[in-house]
């Protein structure tokens, strides 16, 4: 069986017809753009263009992402304890990485057990945070306020990494925030600090 081939003149009107539909695609799509912008208005611009926010909806928290970093969404749910170990993947993490590598942030929360205070809640993080310490790093504790929440904060100075890990209840909700960079990298440092500064939820 042979397939019979269009003759020219079908090609050239085929030819015709699709290249009238793509000047009609374009058309639209630039008018349609246009006139759904409207003219530029200052409130149209972003405040930090330096930065854009990343929105965990699973979590109800948003945070400004520097531009170059990168965010992933792991799978699973946090929903106990025993799921924690220092240093170790827990299910439900949001990643948020520099792309050369230098730094990165690690947030997940879990609802607080029933039975179970805030102040349980952070106590029990904490000494589990605690628990694994690494030989060799020296470990420090502090507290702070972030997105009108306090938290409890604690950092292991290693020889080669920092770790700071933050930690927080709202909304019957336990958080934790660990950023990690190379010891020494105040730039690196700053940025992840802001990065944790600027944690806002989503009933804020």
């Amino acid at each position: 069986m042979t397939t019979r081939r269009p003759s020219p003149r079908l090609q050239a009107r085929c030819s015709a017809l699709a290249a009238l539909l793509t000047a009609l695609v374009i058309t639209v799509t630039s008018c349609t753009r246009e006139e759904s912008e409207g003219p530029p208005k200052a409130t149209d611009v972003s405040p930090s263009p330096s930065t854009s926010r990343f929105v965990s909806e699973r979590h109800s928290y948003d945070i400004e992402v520097p531009v170059g970093w990168k965010v992933a969404e792991y799978g699973g749910t946090w929903t106990d304890f025993a799921q924690f170990s220092p240093g170790a993947e827990v299910p439900g993490e949001d990643v948020v990485s520099a792309s050369d590598g230098k730094g990165f942030l690690v947030s997940n929360s879990m609802a607080i057990p029933n039975g179970m205070s805030p102040d349980e809640w952070l106590a029990e993080l904490e000494r589990l945070v605690s628990s694994g310490s690494i030989k060799g790093c020296r470990e420090s504790t502090d507290t702070d306020v972030v997105a009108g929440e306090q938290a409890r904060i604690t950092q292991h100075r290693c020889a080669e990494m920092d770790y700071v890990g933050t930690s927080l209840t709202h909304a019957d909700r336990g958080y934790y925030f660990t950023m990690g960079f190379q010891s020494g990298d105040a730039t690196t440092k700053a940025t992840l600090e802001g990065v944790v500064d600027s944690v806002r939820f989503a009933d804020q």
